[in-house]
Formats: C-alpha cells, structure tokens, sequence
C-alpha cells in the first residue's frame, strides 16, 4: 500500500512544475508562486490537523525541529528548486533533482542503518540512467548557475526524505506539515517583503496555476509522509522516479517541449525499473 501512495505522490508532484512554468508565463516570480503556495498548505494542513485532533499531539522537543526544518531546511531545497525551474526546462529540472535517491542511498545507511539489496541497487542504476536519457538535450552552458542551483536542491531534497523518515516515527504526517508548511510561509513572506516584491498575483490563471501546485504538491506531501512510515527513504525515492517522467509527457504536452528517441527509451526504462523493483516490493520476505 506504501508503494501505491508514493507511485500516486509522485504522479501529482509531476505535475507541479508544469503548473509553475504556467504562473512563471504570467510574470509571477519564483519568491512569490513560493510564498502563496507555503501558505496555502499550511492553512491546508492546519485545517486538518485541527479537524482531526492532531494538531495537539506533539512534544516541544519534536516542535522545535519541525520549526527548524520549516524554516531552514525545507525553504532551502524548495526555493533552490523553484528558483532553477525559472533558468531551466521543466523536464530537465524534474529529471536533476529526481536523482536524489542515488544520495538518499547512503545518507540513509550513514543515518538510520538501512540499506539496499544488490538488486535493489542495479534496479537504482537503471532507473537513474533512464532518466538521464528522459532529460534529454544538454542544458546550455548559459544554465550552468541554474544546474548547480539545482544541484544543491538535489541534496537538499534526499536529506529532508531522510529526516523525513526518522520524523514520521514521532510526529503525525499532518502535524509535521502544519508546522513545517508555516514556518517555509514565514520565510517566504519575509523574503518577498524584505526584497519589496508585491505578492499579487497578476492574472486569474496564473491564481489557479499557483493554487493547483499548492492543493497536488501538499496531497503528495502527505502521501509521501504516511508511506514513510513503513517504507524506506531510498525505496520511496526510487518509486519517486516516476514524477520526471510524468513532468516530461506533460511538458510535451503543454510545454511544447520535444519527445525525441532517448527520452522515449529512458521513460520505458525507468518505468520498467519502477515496475520490476514494486513486485519486488509485494514479494513476501523469507524469514529469517
């Protein structure tokens, strides 16, 4: 069941980037599509929590790192994310940053002990090199700050899964993500007004696009998040690697961006990479 929600989270994060290239055409800036989108999921996720009678049920100790988390952490990867997306085609970004499971691998073992099989590893590879292929061409060198941007965002984002992991043992998904979703905003907002940027929105569509991403990407952090609960972070970043392939179809679609043979061969690839290694996923564990 685990895997199905990762495989569902990934096909609505697929969508994010999409919805952001559609606000970045109406001249919405990154810091702003960012600050509604942070609220937004925290009134979201605040909401639930209440209406669940979750939003009580956490230590000051565990408080606290949420609040770090949400004001350092998550901005970071989040912005730095946000912020290549605004250099570089949304395919190309959603493929970079969907790597992470390669880091995730070994921050996992250093952090919590747990650790791939060999096969499980060859699979990793395989879906990895399939999404270099999805990415298509070569980013211009006039990219080269958006791809170490995003480069840093990539460790960033398998760091946070990992914390994520450790998290969910203690706090309830929903809670984690009140918390985490309010403080992001408070950045955010001290960002835009600090840099005096307006946070209108300039266009009715582009509210809807900067609403779509917020509603999707806060569904698919809270599938991600309940998953973690019995699913591994480097498991839960492979199945991910469906997201840049759903980025990828979508930005042909809408985007005009070109499907060429090496994107088609590396999206056959990764989804057979995510195939084989979720039946592997249902096999029964031989005791031991």
């Amino acid at each position: 069941m685990a895997a199905v929600l990762i495989l569902i989270a990934a096909s609505l994060y697929g969508v994010s980037p999409i919805l952001a290239k559609t606000a970045y055409g109406y001249g919405v800036t990154p810091i702003v599509l960012l600050t509604w989108r942070s609220t937004i999921a925290g009134v979201m996720f605040w909401g639930a929590a209440v209406a669940l009678r979750r939003a009580c049920q956490v230590n000051l100790r565990i408080l606290a790192v949420l609040a770090v988390l949400g004001t350092t952490l998550v901005p970071i990867q989040v912005g730095s994310y946000f912020y290549a997306l605004a250099l570089l085609p949304a395919s190309t970004a959603s493929v970079i940053v969907n790597t992470s499971p390669v880091h995730v691998a070994w921050m996992e073992r250093l952090a919590l002990g747990e650790r791939l099989a060999p096969a499980d590893l060859v699979i990793l590879v395989m879906i990895v090199g399939g999404a270099v292929l999805v990415a298509g061409a070569t980013p211009q060198i006039g990219h080269a700050f958006g791809l170490a941007t995003l480069g840093f965002a990539t460790l960033a984002s398998a760091l946070y899964l990992v914390v994520q992991r450790r998290l969910v043992r203690d706090v309830h998904p929903l809670m984690a993500l009140a918390v985490i979703q309010t403080g992001s905003a408070g950045v955010y907002w001290a960002a835009a007004l600090a840099a005096g940027r307006t946070v209108l929105l300039p266009h009715p569509a582009a509210a809807v696009a900067v609403a779509g991403s917020a509603v999707l990407s806060s569904l698919a952090s809270l599938l991600v998040l309940i998953a973690l609960r019995t699913l591994a972070a480097t498991r839960t970043a492979m199945l991910g690697m469906l997201e840049p392939v759903v980025t990828v179809v979508l930005s042909v679609a809408v985007l005009a961006d070109r499907m060429t043979w090496p994107r088609l061969a590396g999206i056959v690839i990764v989804l057979g990479g995510i195939t084989v290694f979720y039946a592997r996923l249902r096999q029964p564990r031989s005791g031991r």
